[in-house]
């Protein structure tokens, strides 16, 4: 395998084609389908290129996390899966290290040209304050209880949001004035987006703490203060239920308000029951397979959540 394909896998493709996805559910049906309540003729109002760099963002960050990521967890990955080491194996540290700044400045970069393109500053903080706090996850966020998984689950919310936030911007400054009650249209909007940003946040935390116990011999190793080396795989476990359960009442909440009887069929097929398997998956694990097996489920229930959210809304 060449140089190249390892640093392509090193970059984690799978999860950058989720991001991808996840970013163009959200403007093209989550957010075009209530633009087109609105009858006033309501249109997109940053281009297609204008977006795509709000992709090339994203990707680069998440790209930029997960070489970082592997960077410092040589020496954890070792042990937790050896046949998947490739940073100081077959990619060089130092070509590591100039790949995630190279991501890192393209992120910011690619975000300035927005922000020039809108007149709309602030967001420009948030790709910095990412791969600040990116950089920072193995080394010291992964040795406090909660915490690595707290910020892992907060990047991952902000794609839905990332999605949205220049266009709905733009949107406002365009045609706020024009609607009968602009800000209560907006404001719907948003919580749209963030229902979607809720979804991942919670999955996420479910995969890392299913991760956590994946990995748990590398980094006791890491000396990572993760949830299962502190309080053990039972009450991981036990956390997880919570986490589940909260997530089918969320799920229960957005199901109520529907009217329509195959929406609630797809949601239903595509994400409870998912759900309901996922219990029973983190019940039944116990050895290292059992748990990379519950965490490609979660990833399928992501992609699940997408399809969804393209079949009710498309």
């Amino acid at each position: 395998m060449s140089a190249y394909r390892h640093i392509f896998f090193l970059t984690r493709p799978l999860n950058l084609l989720i991001v991808v996805l996840t970013m163009l559910v959200v403007r093209y049906f989550v957010m075009l389908e209530w633009m087109k309540g609105s009858s006033i003729g309501m249109k997109f109002q940053l281009s297609t290129f204008d977006f795509s760099m709000l992709i090339v963002t994203v990707i680069a960050l998440t790209a930029a996390g997960n070489v970082i990521n592997d960077y410092f967890d040589q020496k954890v990955d070792r042990i937790n899966k050896p046949d998947q080491v490739i940073v100081g194996k077959t990619v060089k540290r130092r070509v590591a290290i100039i790949l995630h700044q190279g991501l890192n400045i393209l992120a910011v970069l690619a975000t300035l040209y927005v922000c020039l393109r809108t007149s709309f500053w602030w967001p420009l903080i948030l790709p910095i304050f990412i791969a600040t706090l990116l950089w920072w996850y193995s080394p010291v966020l992964k040795k406090r209880v909660f915490v690595g998984n707290l910020a892992v689950a907060f990047c991952t919310a902000c794609v839905p949001i990332w999605a949205a936030l220049f266009e709905i911007h733009e949107l406002q400054v365009k045609y706020q004035d024009m609607l009968i009650d602009g800000h209560e249209f907006f404001s719907h909007m948003w919580m749209r987006v963030a229902a979607v940003s809720l979804f991942a946040f919670i999955l996420t935390l479910l995969r890392e703490a299913v991760k956590d116990m994946e990995d748990m011999e590398g980094d006791a190793l890491g000396d990572y203060h993760t949830i299962p080396i502190v309080y053990g795989i039972e009450k991981t476990k036990n956390y997880l239920y919570g986490l589940i359960a909260v997530f089918i009442l969320g799920m229960g909440l957005v199901m109520w308000k529907m009217h329509s009887l195959m929406d609630l069929v797809i949601l239903t097929a595509l994400i409870i029951i998912p759900t309901i398997f996922l219990f029973i998956s983190i019940r039944n694990a116990q050895v290292q397979k059992d748990f990379r097996g519950t965490s490609n489920l979660l990833k399928i229930i992501s992609v699940l959540g997408i399809v969804a959210l393209v079949i009710i809304l498309g």
